[in-house]
């Protein structure tokens, strides 16, 4: 890659910021605060362009959150790691060979899209150039877009990105493409021989392409693609944006403002970005020399996402490649030009894999050194907490937690031997917990809230799945803990089962499962689902399990009978233990009653019964219910 060879000097820039000296109070205190809400947050993410051969693996290590994921790099190194949930892929487009209309651009990283799909993750997608016969040089490397306000240019180029989108998702199966980008740095030039696709564009002509895109997009009915802009080099962009976002014509088109960060160490300064009421994103950043691997480097990265989360407020944020080229600069990917593991992979999974679409940032005010971050769930009680300790030294940190509690926080650590492992809860006791950082750590603490309006879930005590006869009444008990301080009201439903089976209440927390199967359900497996609902913010939880009622050991048989006194009759019968049974009579064997029942007898069994002084009398036993 010959991009951006200006900032090649940030690893220097690195080094000195982490090595400056901060003081170390033996006491410091972050106050996270669950009603100071901030922004959105869409996720995190990094490109994936030029790239087309993909993994399951690979794609499971990225995008997933599974643990335990065996992974060999191209040097054969072989490690056990857990994915670290990238929510965004950002993909090059290939821009079409004419310039018509009916062009379709089109990508070679299709395995990789539908890899991240798969996973959950939303994609997204950027032409780093036009057609060569938009552009005044007539080749794909640097020149000038030639397209203004409604001219043919504008218009056909439109119509080939919106047949971008459609063809992704007929062809391959990309249902959304999330958003579309105009252009990949509209102010960087390229041109030959540095043989890198590239094209320039002025606020103009990004203002007057809006209109073109957004028409091409509604003709194809695939107005759920955001239109993005303007995806300059630096975070603050000269004005690219501003000319479209300042036209109340135009600005209701564009749903996210988006630029990289190629200027400066941390930044720059200030980090505060116009966003004009859209989402704001950053899209690529990187060190472009140097193979950096170590905690330093994925500290020094997860200290920019602390800044770009708190300062500048982004939506995402974006590293430039998921794996550096083969002939570029190990830092320029999150893992290196060998697919080889790095800290800041790690690190980046830090945030991403905790920190989901739909998060919401939170307070999180720190008296000390530790940067740090809190993001809540707007669809759950869930919420993670991001320390990063940029020190040499271990931090002793206490978290206060005002407006919500939790029962206790798990912290997932990437140290210098340690890469985003998980570690046993610790308790919350009073709505505060102390934590010790280790030196040269980042940190995620992750756990359920509960509060006057967010609650926990109740957890029901697991049931093993149950074996009985026909007959026999089975009894199972459904017991509930309600962690909410105080406990709310709770319903029982039965979500599925047999339909004799009845659900009635011990007390407050328990429900009793009562069923007796029929003889006709011997031999069946029947699943059951018990739900237990607080009266919260109706959260709920769900046992299931099956029943196993075992064929009958054989059918009920009327062993002897015998006669005394002439109007006593002793009738013996045996057949399988649990069932009822029921002796019928008849005088006539076309008439029959019941002449007594027995509930769930011992077997073998006697019966006597009373002659009716019948010249002759016929018995037939029968089981049930």
């Amino acid at each position: 890659m010959k991009k951006h060879l200006k900032i090649q000097a940030g690893v220097a820039l690195v080094l000195s910021a982490l090595t400056v000296s901060i003081s170390v109070g033996s006491a410091q205190t972050c106050t996270v605060d669950w009603n100071t809400v901030y922004q959105r947050i869409d996720g995190f993410g990094a490109s994936s362009a030029w790239r087309s051969s993909w993994s399951t693996t690979l794609g499971n290590l990225f995008f997933s959150t599974n643990n335990g994921i065996v992974y060999t790099d191209t040097l054969s190194n072989t490690t056990t790691n857990n994915g670290i949930g990238l929510s965004l892929l950002r993909n090059h487009i290939i821009p079409s060979y004419v310039t018509a209309s009916y062009g379709i651009p089109f990508t070679a990283e299709q395995a990789i899209m539908q890899s991240a799909q798969t996973n959950g993750a939303r994609i997204w997608s950027t032409p780093w150039t036009p057609p060569s016969g938009f552009k005044n040089t007539g080749v794909l490397d640097g020149g000038n877009y030639l397209g203004y306000g409604n001219d043919a240019t504008n218009l056909i180029y439109a119509q080939q990105l919106a047949n971008y989108v459609s063809y992704m998702n007929s062809q391959y199966g990309i249902t959304n493409i999330y958003a579309l980008s105009i252009q990949n740095e509209p102010d960087g030039n390229h041109p030959d021989p540095n043989g890198y696709e590239s094209c320039v564009w002025n606020s103009t002509q990004i203002h007057d392409f809006v209109t073109n895109l957004y028409a091409a997009m509604l003709a194809q009915n695939e107005t759920s693609t955001l239109i993005m802009l303007p995806e300059s080099q630096n975070w603050q962009d000269p004005g690219y944006a501003s000319t479209a976002m300042n036209d109340t014509n135009v600005a209701p088109y564009v749903g996210i403002i988006a630029d990289h960060n190629y200027d400066g160490t941390d930044g720059p300064t200030p980090l505060t970005h116009p966003n004009y009421g859209k989402a704001l994103w950053e899209t690529e950043v990187s060190l472009l020399s140097g193979s950096d691997s170590s905690i330093t480097n994925g500290v020094y990265w997860a200290q920019r996402m602390y800044l770009f989360m708190t300062v500048a407020q982004a939506n995402a944020y974006h590293y430039w490649w998921l794996i550096s080229g083969s002939s570029s600069g190990g830092n320029e990917g999150l893992l290196d030009n060998n697919g080889s593991i790095t800290k800041r992979f790690f690190t980046f999974g830090q945030y991403s894999r905790f920190v989901r679409p739909n998060y919401y940032r939170i307070d999180a005010a720190n008296t000390g050194s530790a940067l740090i971050s809190a993001y809540k769930d707007s669809a759950s009680p869930a919420f993670a907490i991001v320390a990063v300790n940029t020190n040499y030294v271990p931090v002793s940190q206490t978290f206060n937690l005002t407006n919500f509690t939790a029962v206790s926080v798990t912290p997932w650590l990437t140290t210098s031997n340690l890469s985003l492992a998980g570690t046993n809860a610790i308790p919350v006791s009073a709505s505060s917990f102390t934590y010790t950082l280790p030196a040269l750590s980042v940190v995620t603490f992750v756990g359920q809230a509960y509060t006057n309006e967010v609650n926990i879930a109740p957890v029901l005590a697991p049931v093993a799945d149950q074996v009985v006869n026909a007959g026999v009444t089975l009894l199972i008990t459904n017991a509930v803990t309600d962690p909410n301080v105080p406990p709310f009201a709770l319903a029982f439903g039965l979500l599925s089962g047999p339909t004799n089976a009845t659900l009635t209440p011990l007390d407050a927390t328990d429900e009793l499962l009562t069923w007796r199967p029929l003889v006709s359900q011997a031999n069946t497996t029947n699943a059951v689902s018990v739900q237990v609902t607080d009266g919260g913010t109706g959260f709920s939880a769900t046992n299931s399990f099956n029943v196993i009622v075992n064929p009958l050991s054989a059918q009920p048989v009327l062993s002897s009978i015998s006669a005394s006194r002439g109007q006593i009759i002793s009738l013996g019968m045996n057949g399988p233990q649990g069932p009822d049974y029921t002796v019928w009579t008849s005088t006539n064997l076309v008439n029959w009653q019941v002449l007594l029942t027995t509930n769930s007898p011992a077997t073998p069994l006697t019966l006597v019964v009373t002659n009716l002084n019948d010249r002759s009398r016929f018995y037939r036993i029968q089981i049930g219910p």
